[in-house]
């Protein structure tokens, strides 16, 4: 008998823990598509494309050796830089490729990097001579203006690119070491240059990059500001919830609830047991390991299978166990119309499903439903017993401080009560991965989750932006799921460190490129790519101090470098208020002194996530892609008031 078989038989004569082998992992939604250049004639539209590009290099090179004065030379890399980092743009890339109907592959066809590096640097030779034209014989300035000779570079550039591309068999055959060798060869001399010029003008390279880099901090930090703010600026963009306004139970619920080595799994079930929604309505599909790791956890699920019914325990063969795995093999025991994630220490609120039910109901056209997720304890634990004495000092910083639990709480309190509002209304939303309801014929469409992806739940909302399935974020302090901080502060350090790799390999898969509109894949590049730039942040925002007040440079510059600071003092003060409303939603005690270590600890903070950036960075470079738990031990339960208390008797 197959273990579907089993889940379609009377429970009560099945056993209560399915142990089932390890299936072969489902398919990696990670792209195929080919990156080389696609054979065939140029068509007229993509010798248009290039066309456009060329005037756009020409046009760019005489704004920088003309009205910008930056050197003849030196002129012209700027356009070079941008046609290698946006191909499209400077008509260096093919056109659009349907890849389904209504879908086109915005990426184009382009050659691999070293190559259309290559073919760039041809061009820029092609300039410098036309530049030294006339200077040895007459002794004076070159007789070929700027604009020929960067009209005459960027042919040869979008030539080169265009001949490669209708031999893209061809350059796709070479072999990689012998193809990067080449290109490295015909790039060398414009790198010996380029270091020749910078040592030159040291000074003018380093007022230059720290400009780009201060306005690029500025960017983001304003851009994170309003976004975060989106829910308080008008009010009337925001879907109200209307706890009163509720319609009769009609969809069948199917809660997968993955949990590894989870001791508190009993409250969870529990409370999601005792919910207003019908029972014969909801079924619970636990996942658990069949190994000695989960013992206690498989016993805790077995326990409670055996007084309900509608619990489902499966236990699959094997050592590897991840979430993303854990859900994509839940979903064939999956029997509802709507199927719900909830994490094994997550205590739901009583009425959630009869809200989802109600909106999905109301709104035929939503696809994905996301409910909001708040993390409770502000403060460590307290009164925990020591080991016969003091425990070292780094020990009581990692596991005993609050200064970094306050923030993380109001990190979570922005993000669903106003940010996720912004990115569905933008229609590229990143899901959450905890009280999602998904229907399932649009799981099905979306073959489920990736179990490569340490971010499933990011991973499986921009491949739901891109098919334009519509999402509804709610939010309301008696509706919200409620979670604890990690245990201490290392952990926090490692549960970013996976949420990083996980954008990591997103941004990598490139299925956000397939996003319909320009506005939609410029806000993904820029958040999927935001693990890089807090690596950077926690180093550069001390260091753009510095060079504030002793980096000789003209006003106007010392000004765009303090410009970032000033963009991140108005979010500290803004996080004040949105700090007083979230203690007042959930009726927290908090003090002068709980406000007072939130702006304090933002430096601190930001230095936390960099670190866990770098980490993620350097872990995804040695391909170490493996799933790391972050353990819990229930520090939210009972904190606030709302209806997200345990229940009387729930098991501990």
């Amino acid at each position: 008998m197959t273990a579907n078989q089993g889940a379609q038989e009377d429970p009560a004569a099945a056993p209560l823990a399915t142990a089932v082998p390890d299936p072969a992992p489902p398919r990696s939604h990670r792209g195929t598509r080919e990156r080389g250049g696609r054979g065939g004639v140029p068509t007229p539209r993509r010798l248009a494309g290039a066309g456009r590009g060329v005037a756009t290099h020409v046009a760019l090179t005489v704004l920088c050796a003309g009205p910008l004065a930056v050197d003849r030379q030196m002129a012209y890399l700027l356009p070079m830089a941008l046609a290698v980092l946006i191909p499209r743009t400077c008509g260096r890339a093919g056109p659009r490729e349907a890849v389904a109907v209504g879908l086109d592959d915005h990426r184009g066809a382009r050659l691999p990097r070293f190559v259309q590096f290559a073919c760039e640097a041809a061009g820029w030779y092609v300039y410098l001579a036309a530049g030294e034209v006339g200077t040895g014989r007459l002794g004076g300035s070159s007789t070929v203006p700027v604009w020929a000779g960067a009209l005459g570079g960027a042919l040869v550039a979008s030539g080169a690119i265009l001949v490669l591309g209708h031999l893209g068999d061809l350059v796709r055959a070479a072999r990689p070491g012998r193809r990067r060798l080449a290109c490295g060869l015909a790039a060398t001399p414009l790198a010996a240059l380029l270091v020749v010029r910078a040592a030159e003008h040291h000074h003018a390279v380093v007022l230059a990059l720290w400009t780009g880099v201060s306005l690029s901090m500025l960017v983001v930090a304003v851009l994170t500001l309003v976004r975060g703010q989106f829910s308080w600026q008008r009010p009337e963009r925001v879907d109200h919830v209307d706890l009163a306004d509720t319609l009769a139970p009609r969809h069948r619920f199917s809660l997968i609830v993955p949990a590894r080595d989870e001791p508190i799994l009993g409250r969870t079930l529990t409370q999601v047991l005792a919910g207003d929604y019908p029972a014969d309505l909801v079924e619970l599909v636990v996942m658990v390991s069949h190994d000695e790791v989960d013992r206690e956890t498989r016993q805790i699920a077995e326990d409670i299978a055996a007084r309900h019914p509608n619990v489902r325990v499966i236990a699959p063969r094997g050592s590897q166990r991840s979430k993303p795995l854990s859900l994509e093999n839940a979903r064939q025991y999956c029997t509802g119309d709507l199927i719900g994630v909830v994490d094994a220490e997550s205590l739901i609120a009583e009425g959630l499903l009869s809200y989802v039910n109600t909106l999905a109901l109301r709104q035929s056209d939503v696809g994905i439903f996301q409910g909001g997720v708040q993390l409770m304890n502000v403060r460590a634990p307290g009164g925990q017993p020591t080991d016969g004495g003091a425990r070292p000092v780094l020990r009581r910083l990692d596991t005993d401080t609050s200064w970094w639990r306050a923030r993380n709480c109001l990190e979570y309190y922005i993000w669903f009560m106003s940010r996720l509002r912004f990115q569905a209304r933008a229609r590229f939303i990143p899901l959450g991965g905890n009280t999602v309801f998904i229907r399932r014929e649009v799981l099905d469409a979306l073959d489920g989750w990736d179990v490569t992806c340490l971010t499933e739940d990011c991973d499986l909302g921009v491949r739901a932006s891109v098919a334009g399935v519509r999402t509804t974020v709610f939010y309301h302090p008696d509706l919200t799921t409620r979670e604890e901080t990690p245990e201490s502060l290392t952990k926090l350090v490692i549960q970013r460190t996976r949420w990083m790799m996980g954008f990591m390999q997103v941004l990598f898969k490139g299925d956000w490129r397939l996003l319909p509109g320009t506005r939609q894949r410029l806000m993904a590049a820029e958040m999927l790519t935001m693990p890089f730039f807090q690596a950077m942040a926690g180093i550069l925002l001390p260091v753009s101090l510095v060079l504030t007040w002793f980096l000789a440079a003209p006003t106007g510059l010392v000004i765009v470098f303090c410009l970032p600071l000033g963009a991140t003092v108005m979010t500290v003060c803004s996080e004040q208020a949105a700090f007083r409303e979230f203690a007042d939603a959930y009726d927290l005690d908090i003090s002068w002194w709980d406000s007072a270590r939130l702006i304090l600890s933002a430096p601190f903070y930001q230095l936390v996530l960099s670190i866990a950036a770098v980490r993620a960075t350097a872990r995804l470079l040695r391909g170490r892609v493996d799933w790391e738990k972050t353990s819990h031990s229930g520090a939210h339960h009972g904190a606030g008031a709302g209806t997200g208390r345990v229940p009387a008797g729930a098991p501990s």
